[in-house]
């Protein structure tokens, strides 16, 4: 009796025993799992966030135009270029033009416009801010694509402004006129700014033109500037060194366009 006693008690203290090294053993299986999940959740978590911060990078800008309803609006005329061989002055620069100075042209100048054309959204988008130039009296309007963009279209030397500060305009808006410039001509530049990373880049306006309308742009910017050499006699662009139409180089910091 005493040892079926014995082994009956033993026999309880084993199951006990096990009973709690398989609790033990879960628990710390538990730990281990729940540790891995988290380590995994986090991990998984990071992934995302990092794709979502691709996902929600700024598209590039497409434009509809350059500024002007048509490059039909230049007024191609030898009074443009009568300091060309004194000064190179001519009456359109394209992106990359050498200027005095050492300088570096970062956009579209018309120099020479018909009076009576408006200077024209290139996108849809609100007007950031507008700036009167202290010195030529006119002013600058600055077009993003939304509040906060990357991309900001300005557009300086324009008169009689048509927008205010935070109008929403749609591409082909007017904007305001082209100013007077000291040999008579009207004159506005159109310069592409790309914000990021605590760096500024101007982008030749012909790289970011939309599909749609691209091959239209640049052929009217070829037979422009044919034009003026027809017009004027004079060698004033070299169309085999433009990638695309209109770029000597497609992008220029604000170090390389001040020649430094």
């Amino acid at each position: 009796m005493i040892n079926r006693t014995n082994q009956s008690g033993f026999g309880h203290i084993a199951l006990i025993m096990g009973t709690v090294v398989i609790l033990a053993i879960g628990f710390v299986g538990w730990g281990v799992y729940s540790n891995s999940s988290s380590e995994d959740s986090t991990k998984t978590n990071s992934s995302e966030t990092k794709d979502q911060k691709a996902v929600e990078k700024e598209a590039d800008i497409a434009l509809q135009n350059l500024g002007l309803a048509s490059l039909d609006s230049i007024d191609v005329t030898t009074q443009a270029t009568r300091e060309f061989s004194s000064n190179k002055l001519k009456g359109f620069y394209v992106f990359g033009d050498k200027l005095s100075g050492g300088r570096t042209n970062p956009n579209f100048e018309y120099a020479s416009v018909k009076p009576g054309s408006p200077v024209v959204s290139a996108i849809d988008g609100i007007v950031g801010f507008i700036n009167q130039q202290p010195d030529t009296k006119d002013y600058e309007v600055f077009i993003q694509p939304k509040e906060g963009s990357v991309w900001t279209i300005g557009y300086d030397h324009l008169t009689d402004v048509a927008v205010k500060k935070g109008d929403t305009v749609k591409a082909g808006d007017v904007l305001g006129k082209p100013a007077a410039q000291n040999n008579g001509l009207l004159r506005f530049e159109m310069q592409i700014n790309k914000d990021e990373n605590s760096q500024t880049t101007h982008y030749c306006p012909t790289t970011l033109l939309a599909a749609n309308v691209r091959d239209k742009w640049q052929a009217e910017l070829t037979t422009m500037q044919n034009s003026w050499e027809s017009k004027t006699g004079l060698e004033l662009y070299d169309l085999t060194a433009q990638d695309p139409v209109g770029c000597l180089v497609k992008t220029l910091t604000p170090q390389q366009a001040e020649g430094n």
